[in-house]
């Protein structure tokens, strides 16, 4: 299971990758979440980062994504 500093590392990750950059397309893999890909599409990343096991991605007009992150064990 990931712990802080493991998910510090992969937020760091995406801010390079992401961050001051503009969101030229969303995607959620879950049905609940479809409606926000067209609100935060053509948005500003403007930070990623930790708390805990989560990781915000913080998009302009103070959107924020809040993912934690977790594994299931397998089988049970």
């Amino acid at each position: 299971m990931p712990e802080g500093p493991e998910i510090r590392r992969a937020a760091d990750r995406v801010a390079r990758a992401i961050g001051g950059r503009v969101a030229d397309e969303v995607f959620f893999a879950f049905d609940e979440l479809k409606s926000f890909e067209n609100t935060l599409q053509g948005r500003l990343v403007q930070e990623v980062t930790s708390r805990g096991k989560a990781m915000l991605t913080r998009f302009e007009g103070e959107l924020t994504v809040y993912t934690h992150n977790q594994s299931t064990a397998a089988g049970t």
